[in-house]
C-alpha cells in the first residue's frame, strides 16, 4: 500500500495482508523467522524477505522453506522490495542499529511497520519521536515487538489476579550480548512490562550495580505512573546458550519462564504449579494482524515513553 495515508485499503482487503521480513534469518538472538512464521500462522502473505547479502538471504529462504514451510523471494535492498512487492506492512527484525533508518524507508513507502526492540537505537528523545510522527502523520500503524506482556495470562493463571496496586516488579533476563549491550538488548522487554501493568509513566533514580567478576548486572529505578509508583529492579547476566534462564516477579509472586526441548513449548511455572502458554512472538504477530484489520492507529505515547526510558536507563552505564 505504498503512498497509502490511511488506513482503508487495509480493512476492504479480502485478500491476505501482504507482510515483508526485513532479516529473516536468526544467528544469534534474532527473532526474524519466528515473527515470519507467527504471521503466516495468523493468514498473512509473507511476500518477501530482504537480507544483507546474497548468501544471507538464500540461507534464510531456506530456513523458512525448510522449518515454517514459507515459499518466498528474497532481497538485498529494502527499497528495492518495497518497489516490486508494495507490501502491506513490513517487520523489522534487523539489528538495532539500522532501525532508525530503514523505519523513515518504510514510513516513506506508506506500509504499516511491526519493528523489533529497541525501536531505534542509538536515537535521542526528538529522533525517536520525529519517527514516530512519520507513522502517525501518514495514518499508518507502527507497532513494536512486545512478548513478555503475552506470558501475563499465564501468571494469572499460576497466581491470581492481578493486584490493583502494583509496588514491586522484578525480572531476570539472560542476553547473549555483555556490558552495555545487555542494557539496549534486555531493557525494552522490562520497560514493556512495566507498561502493561501500570500504563504509561517514567523511569526515576536509576542506578547500576556491577558484579566486576562476572560481569552481571543489576538495573533499578522507580517506575512513576498516573496512580503511583512501582520499584522496579532488572537482573542481567550474559547466557550464550538457548533456552536462556528468564523469570519475573511481581509484590514478590514469582514465575519462571519454562522451555521445554525440542519442540521450544514455553511455560510459566511457580514452586506449586506450571502453566504452558502459547509462542510469545505468534502472539504478537497474530495482535499486529488483529490490529491492521482493526484500522488501530499507532500508540505514539507507549512508544515514546519506552524510548525515554530506555534513554534513561541505558544513561546509568554512562
Amino acid at each position: 500500500m505504498p503512498g497509502s495515508t490511511s488506513m482503508e485499503s487495509t480493512l476492504n482487503q479480502t485478500s491476505p495482508p501482504r507482510v515483508l521480513i526485513v532479516g529473516a534469518r536468526s544467528v544469534r538472538q534474532g527473532t526474524g523467522p519466528f515473527l515470519a512464521a507467527g504471521l503466516a500462522a495468523a493468514g498473512a502473505d509473507i511476500c518477501g524477505i530482504v537480507g544483507t547479502s546474497d548468501r544471507s538471504v538464500q540461507d534464510a529462504l531456506s530456513g523458512l522453506a525448510g522449518e515454517w514451510n514459507i515459499k518466498t523471494r528474497g532481497f538485498t535492498d529494502l527499497a528495492t522490495a518495497l518497489e516490486v512487492l508494495e507490501p502491506d506492512a513490513v517487520t523489522l527484525c534487523s539489528p538495532w542499529r539500522f532501525h532508525a533508518e530503514q523505519l523513515s524507508v518504510v514510513a516513506a513507502a506508506g506500509c504499516h511497520c511491526l519493528v523489533e526492540k529497541p525501536m531505534a537505537w542509538p536515537a535521542r528523545q526528538a529522533d525517536a519521536e520525529q519517527l514516530i510522527a512519520a507513522y502517525e502523520q501518514r495514518g499508518l500503524l507502527l507497532q513494536m515487538v512486545a512478548q513478555w506482556p503475552t506470558t501475563l495470562a499465564a501468571f494469572e493463571a499460576l497466581h491470581g489476579q492481578l493486584p490493583g496496586d502494583i509496588s514491586h516488579f522484578g525480572m531476570r533476563l539472560s542476553p547473549i550480548s555483555i556490558g552495555q549491550e545487555m542494557i539496549t538488548d534486555s531493557a525494552p522487554h522490562f520497560i514493556s512490562m512495566l507498561q502493561a501493568l501500570a500504563g504509561t509513566g517514567d523511569c526515576e533514580n536509576c542506578a547500576m550495580e556491577v558484579e566486576q567478576a562476572t560481569g552481571k548486572l543489576a538495573l533499578s529505578c522507580q517506575y512513576r505512573h498516573a496512580l503511583g509508583t512501582v520499584n522496579a529492579r532488572l537482573l542481567l547476566e550474559t547466557c550464550e546458550q538457548r533456552p536462556r534462564p528468564a523469570w519475573y516477579e511481581i509484590n514478590g509472586l514469582r514465575a519462571d519462564r519454562v522451555v521445554s526441548l525440542p519442540d521450544y513449548r514455553q511455560s510459566l511455572a511457580s514452586a506449586a504449579a506450571r502453566v504452558d502458554f502459547a509462542d510469545p512472538l505468534h502472539q504478537v504477530a497474530a495482535a499486529f494482524l488483529a490490529a491492521l484489520a482493526q484500522g488501530s492507529s499507532t500508540d505514539g505515547a507507549t512508544l515514546r515513553s519506552a524510548h525515554r526510558n530506555l534513554l534513561q536507563l541505558a544513561a546509568v552505564w554512562r
